[in-house]
């Protein structure tokens, strides 16, 4: 076998491997972790990093968060209550409460931040690429506080009726 094909086969196979670690299904960084508050978080990480993440994870719900134009398709998605209204110049729409948020380190040494939402049966969802992740649950403590229990493995939220999984949401205006 000549050198430059043995070469290129080398580079084939480790550009799969390569490929494959950048997709990692929408697993979650090691060392993910949520926070209800921006408070909790500053107790565990420091008050520069978690007041970041908190900013990221709020840009992300403002441009990624579903939005549905009635609020029984939104609790239809989420769970009745679990849902809030945000007015516009345009008009209204409903997006799912928010919970908190995950925070991490992702392996190039950037820093991972996503909004976490309550939904139906006190599920803990994150928006990832179009996609709902369930990352765990929320436990009820009283008094409107709710703990959070990871779960031991993240999967894709599936939805009712044609399509499958969430990968489009509706928008306002159709």
């Amino acid at each position: 076998m000549k050198k430059s094909r043995s070469v290129r086969l080398v580079l084939l196979g480790s550009a799969g491997v390569a490929l494959a670690a950048c997709d990692d299904g929408g697993a979650l960084p090691a060392n993910a972790q949520f926070y209800p508050t921006v408070n909790e978080c500053i107790a565990e990480r420091g008050v520069a990093q978690c007041e970041d993440a908190k900013a990221v994870a709020d840009r992300t719900r403002a441009t990624e968060a579903p939005r549905f134009s009635r609020r029984e398709e939104c609790e239809q998605e989420f769970g009745v209550g679990n849902c809030e209204t945000r007015q516009t110049a345009g008009g209204s729409f409903f997006f799912p409460l928010m919970m908190g948020y995950m925070m991490g380190n992702m392996m190039n040494g950037g820093r991972y931040a996503q909004p976490v939402y309550r939904g139906p049966n006190n599920t803990a969802v994150m928006p990832a690429g179009g996609r709902l992740l369930n990352v765990g649950r929320f436990d009820n403590l009283g008094a409107g506080r709710a703990a959070f229990r990871p779960a031991p493995q993240i999967t894709t939220v599936s939805r009712g009726g044609f399509g499958g999984t969430a990968a489009n949401y509706r928008t306002v205006g159709g």
